[in-house]
């Protein structure tokens, strides 16, 4: 699905949009920022090494690239086994294995947008993969370079950059990567692994602020020719791994994991003379983090229809933000075009973060027709950081430090599940799970303001009960699932109102349905399928006489994603797939505020052709938004600096060709 699926989406985050119940629209730019799983913060899992952060930068699906992909599984609610970030589920991403007889695959493809012809909205990429065995050891080898080219809408104008999270328009995109592996006799393996990301852009486009002058939602963002920024948006990811599994230690399966994670990113420029807390400048900001973990499992089977999952594991995360000043006379009088900078301060000084946790989980199948399990885990976190002086302070005559601090927190989840199997092929279940969640710790420090004591900041971990009801089953060639989901907390993230230091601890209430349905087996000349989310979200601040519906960066609206895939011949197959976005008014009292506007309902297809050339040859054509419709995602929609500038339409038609060779 993946490798198809690449023909019309070149984002992980859209790619999944379109083929995961409950996993929202995604922005269609760089950010994965309001793509929420049932509503809720998501763990992205990549060979085990969580790609999350605790001063979270909305980058965990773009990190990688979907070329390196073997699968990907989805699953809901909170898990025993895996700790903080996976409150609304896990998304885990397995890469191509090392191993195998000799494989050599040569990748290479081309993109243009349908509706504007030009050289300017070309791009292409080529990837190389080799993998293989000699004697007991494996390897794999990738690597890749991707040149992204500028994007247009469905009017055929040139989309404009987005300024409040980025985007990767004329951009560079290098990905490499290896895996080595030796088999220590038979029942043990060791594997390492390193791959690097980055990816560059260099555009001479910036976001025309002059939009900003009418009223917020009322004028799409314009470009503007003539960028002077000597360092643009950025993302650069290396990761290293050494996994060790033993399948008999005892009589027990052992696997252990080890990694480490150097992740940087630079955002867009932002005009922040408005926000006290970012110090009233024409600014940048970076964020640098360094990743250090471990994960141990051990699978003890007990009985013959009885097994304990057990182990612990530990994460240290170090992220500070930088930022980068500009001279705002310069900015001013090229019209937002020229960026000078004077200096770089603070923007988050150094926070650190450290995870330990122990799990164990017990499954136990009393009969072929009933099967139940549960679990617990424990977690412990601290978060530290040292003076520094704020952004709020940066013009300050007196300019106050702020004292730097400790926190403490600890927290036990639980989860159960049991599922009923009253004939074959037809699974009833039901489960609870709890879900654990460190707030974001960065996202106060970099608001602090003269007065601020991270002793007064209401930072209490979020606990997440979650409810499922379900069947999964299969007719013949049918098959389909149904889900009622029901997730609360005492209390929700923390919000921060107008930059500063005023917060807030809501409790929250979700709720929705998700429903699947797929018709065909992969031989079949005929498959068609179907998915619906709908979900619903209420809050409740403790000061507050009633709830609130939630933003819309939080609840996305109906989505139902189809498809048809026509296989003419035995090495042709034609896949036609479309998603369709529900309107829904998120406003209170018809008043605007961040996440909380109109949304309008928008559909878009897709159209891919797969041919089989010979055994070892693929050719594949895609074109994303067949009918180049012209609209608004919800992320633009919402308006994610509440100014014009986000108000960014999707990619009109754009073709994507690709031809591959196994040698």
């Amino acid at each position: 699905m993946i490798e198809t699926s690449r023909s019309v989406s070149d984002t992980l985050s859209t790619i999944l949009a379109k083929a995961v119940p409950g996993l929202g629209d995604s922005s269609h730019t760089i950010t994965d920022f309001g793509q929420t799983l049932r509503g809720r913060g998501a763990l992205v899992l990549v060979d085990g090494v969580p790609y999350n952060t605790n001063r979270d930068s909305a980058r965990n699906l773009i990190s990688l690239d979907p070329s390196n992909i073997e699968r990907i599984e989805v699953l809901r609610g909170g898990s025993a086994i895996y700790g903080s970030g996976a409150t609304g589920g896990i998304i885990s991403i397995n890469t191509r294995p090392a191993g195998g007889p000799l494989r050599i695959e040569t990748v290479v493809g081309g993109t243009a947008s349908l509706s504007k012809l030009s050289s300017a909205g070309l791009g292409g990429r080529i990837q190389q993969f080799v993998s293989g065995s000699v004697g007991d050891v494996d390897f794999a080898l990738d690597g890749g370079y991707r040149r992204i080219g500028g994007s247009f809408d469905g009017h055929g104008d040139r989309r404009a950059p987005e300024p409040s999270q980025g985007d990767l328009f004329d951009s560079n995109v290098w990905n490499v990567g290896g895996k080595a592996g030796v088999r220590l006799g038979a029942d043990q393996y060791l594997q390492v692994s390193a791959s690097y990301y980055r990816a560059d852009q260099n555009t001479d486009y910036a976001a025309d602020p002059r939009v900003n002058l009418l009223p917020a939602g009322t004028l799409l963002a314009r470009p503007l020719k003539g960028l002077d920024l000597a360092d643009q948006n950025q993302i650069r990811s290396t990761v290293v791994t050494a996994h060790y599994s033993n399948k008999d230690v005892l009589g027990s399966r052992l696997s252990l994991l080890g990694y480490y994670r150097d992740f940087f990113t630079r955002f867009t420029p932002f005009d922040a003379r408005g926000v006290a807390t970012r110090g009233r400048n024409v600014d940048q900001v970076m964020q640098n983090s360094q990743v250090l973990g471990g994960r141990l499992t051990i699978d003890t089977p007990i009985a013959e229809r009885t097994s304990l999952t057990w182990g612990g594991d530990f994460n240290q995360e170090k992220s500070d933000m930088p930022d980068d000043i500009f001279d705002p006379a310069a900015y001013d009088s090229s019209g937002g075009l020229v960026f000078d900078r004077i200096g770089t301060l603070i923007y988050m000084p150094k926070l650190t973060t450290r995870t330990y946790g122990g799990f164990a989980q017990l499954q136990h199948r009393f009969a072929g027709w009933l099967a139940v399990e549960g679990g617990v885990r424990y977690d412990r976190a601290t978060a530290s950081f040292h003076d520094f002086v704020p952004l709020s302070q940066y013009r300050a005559a007196n300019p106050v430090t702020i004292p730097g601090g400790k926190l403490s927190f600890d927290a036990w989840t639980f989860n159960g599940s049991a599922t009923v199997t009253p004939v074959d092929g037809q699974d009833f279940y039901a489960s609870f799970s709890q879900g654990f969640q460190l707030p974001d710790i960065g996202l106060q420090l970099r608001n602090a303001t003269a007065g601020f004591n991270i002793n007064n900041s209401d930072l209490k971990p979020v606990k997440i009960n979650s409810y499922e009801v379900g069947w999964r089953g299969r007719f013949g060639r049918a098959r389909g699932t149904l889900a009622l989901f029901r997730t609360t907390s005492k209390l929700g993230d923390v919000q921060s109102f107008n930059n500063g230091l005023i917060l807030l601890r809501t409790a929250e209430k979700i709720r929705g349905v998700e429903a699947t349905f797929d018709l065909g087996e992969p031989t079949d000349p005929i498959r068609v399928g179907a998915t619906m989310t709908y979900m619903t979200g209420r809050e409740k601040a403790a000061t507050a006489a009633a709830s609130q519906m939630m933003s819309g960066y939080r609840i996305p609206p109906l989505k139902v994603t189809a498809y048809i895939e026509i296989s003419p011949t035995e090495r042709w197959d034609v896949r036609l797939q479309g998603l369709l976005s529900g309107d829904r008014d998120y406003r209170l009292n018809g008043v605007t505020s961040f996440g909380r506007r109109n949304v309008s309902q928008y559909a878009t297809f897709d159209l891919l052709s797969r041919y089989r050339v010979t055994d070892k040859d693929q050719l594949t054509l895609g074109i994303e938004n067949v009918l180049n419709k012209q609209y608004l995602p919800v992320y633009s929609q919402l308006l994610r600096n509440s100014l014009n500038t986000s108000r960014v339409p999707a990619n009109g038609a754009t073709l994507t060709a690709t031809y591959k060779h196994i040698w």
